[in-house]
């Protein structure tokens, strides 16, 4: 059997870097889009302390955050992978404890309800970046 560059001709070549992590930001933010739906079709109002104040969790904030803690999470992943043999292992660890600290974040809500929600936003968020970006950047060879 002939082999390439990518792999044993015939086999499809596994996607890019890019495009996996890519895949699996828009998986969390779309499992996060989903949860805030379904608070807002049961009428329940994300609300959380604010400073002096409270703000209300949008849609828009909920993308955002997702997609800003997934650039974080590949660029560190990126990093690591760069400067030490152990990089997706080491990775895990900071990853699972950043996951786990940011469940401290649902106590600043105003209901047991909202908070609970945001939990569940927190635990599937970090569920699908820490397993998918797991799961992808083991499959992926590392670039020489």
């Amino acid at each position: 059997m002939q082999t390439t560059q990518q792999g044993p001709v015939g086999a499809i070549a596994p996607r890019p870097r890019v495009a996996a992590d890519a895949a699996v930001a828009l998986m969390a933010a779309a499992a996060a889009v989903l949860v805030w739906a379904c608070a807002r079709i049961s009428d329940l109002d994300l609300v959380v302390k604010s400073g002096s104040g409270t703000t209300v969790v949008t849609v828009g904030s909920v993308i955002v955050t997702t997609l800003v803690v997934a650039a974080a999470a590949v660029g560190l992943l990126r990093l690591l992978e760069r400067r030490t043999a152990k990089g997706l292992q080491v990775w895990t660890v900071v990853a699972v404890t950043v996951w786990a600290l940011s469940f401290l974040g649902p106590l600043s809500a105003t209901r047991p309800s909202t908070g609970f929600v945001l939990a569940l936003l927190h635990l599937l968020v970090g569920a699908t970046l820490v397993l998918g970006l797991r799961r992808t950047h083991a499959q992926i060879a590392p670039v020489a």
